[in-house]
């Protein structure tokens, strides 16, 4: 039987993307010692890149404009290192989560209908993974295509790199400023796989946590579905017996697999709740690598916060599902009213729905989004406000 990740993009990229920084499962010592290489190559990246952030603020300071685009630039990288150094240290039980899911929830279904719910949040994973690595991705090559563009027709001594070095050395000469040039590309294409794939990773998971409570939602609803027309007609006390306690094995089941899907939603929550509170004048190339980074950072946003709204909503409705069960079929005797107690206690826990929480500040749903949007535009005002007085002195 095929796993379901063998045929999801949205998970096929996701997990190649975290192999490319070295945190995801390896299957034997080969592949564990590529994971270590990779660990290192993306911790070598990360600390070039962040002492060219620090040393191009310091040596820019005073200049509004720069120093406002090297900020945004330094703010992603204390993002990326605070979510590959979150993530590092919750490795095991990182590992333990995906091994979980896969055995869980990345396999296909026999049931039409469920496996319509899991097709249907393939198609959509796919979507926000692709849409927000596509936008991610162009924004890093607008670092590479700007100094291109602005390198043309210039000297070799005026030759400028897609982030400023600051060091008494000949750099813009060859072959050093070629050099140099690649370093650069592939630190910042790498710091945009490791921005990226964090928040694609919550998106799939939480988006396939929901589904399963949505196939929960489904399997309580339709727990006599085999039986139901026959109850139409009639039964004996003898099939109706029968009967209640086939919907009591099925119930058991059903009351196990929301434990786990509860105690999983516990788990991500202690792994990713830091990272989830972690989250002008220019030349033309730059402004469209902007516009690109924009709509990824916006799509982003909305991806992961649709995620776990989607996930708020779909625990909570596993209580809703049950009224649309079989409990009034079932007989007054000892197993009917143990069913039904299990089902009340069942609407119990589903009132207290699962959530991801923000570093345990507040749970992260759609109206955190909008809030997000709010206060951004009111900074933003506040500081095209402040450069039009700067610009006006």
């Amino acid at each position: 039987m095929r796993l379901q990740k063998d045929k999801d993009i949205s998970i096929i990229w996701t997990s190649f993307m975290l192999k490319l920084i070295g945190l995801w499962l390896a299957a034997d010592q080969n592949e564990q010692r590529r994971r270590d290489f990779a660990l290192v190559y993306t911790a070598g990246a990360l600390s070039i890149i962040v002492c060219i952030g620090c040393r191009d603020i310091y040596f820019t300071w005073g200049n509004f404009a720069d120093s406002v685009y090297i900020s945004s630039n330094n703010l992603y990288l204390v993002i990326v290192v605070l979510k590959v150094s979150i993530l590092y240290a919750h490795k095991t039980e990182f590992f333990k989560l995906i091994t979980l899911i896969q055995e869980n929830f990345w396999r296909p279904s026999h049931d039409p209908h469920e496996q319509l719910i899991l097709e249907n949040c393939r198609k959509l994973c796919t979507t926000l993974v692709v849409f927000v690595i596509i936008c991610v991705q162009g924004t890093c090559a607008g670092y590479m295509v700007t100094p291109i563009i602005e390198n043309i027709n210039k000297n070799e001594s005026d030759r400028v790199l897609p982030f400023n070095l600051w060091i008494d050395f000949p750099i813009s000469m060859s072959p050093y400023f070629e050099i140099m040039f690649v370093i650069q590309i592939l630190c910042v294409y790498h710091v945009g796989v490791c921005y990226v794939c964090f928040d694609n990773l919550l998106c799939v998971l939480n988006l396939h946590l929901a589904s399963q409570f949505r196939i929960l939602q489904y399997r309580l609803r339709y727990l006599d579905a085999a039986d139901r027309d026959e109850i139409i007609d009639g039964m004996t006390d003898t099939k109706l017996s029968r009967y209640a306690i086939e919907c009591n094995v099925k119930l058991r089941s059903c009351v196990k697999r929301h434990q786990m899907l509860t105690n999983y939603c516990t788990n991500m929550n202690n792994i990713f709740a830091i990272m989830v509170l972690g989250q002008m004048e220019t030349h033309p190339s730059r402004k469209f690598s902007l516009v690109l980074n924009f709509a990824g950072t916006l799509g982003q946003l909305l991806m992961f916060t649709y995620s776990c709204d989607d996930l708020i909503r779909q625990s909570f409705d596993v209580g809703n599902a049950i009224f649309a069960g079989p409990w009034a079929n079932l007989p007054m005797d000892k197993i009917g009213s143990n069913v039904r107690k299990n089902l009340i206690f069942i609407i119990i826990r589903s009132n207290k729905f699962c959530f991801l929480t923000a570093g345990g500040f507040f749970p992260v749903s759609l109206e955190t989004c909008t809030s997000a949007l709010s206060t951004a535009m009111s900074y933003f005002t506040l500081l095209k406000q402040s450069s039009l007085k700067m610009e006006g002195v």
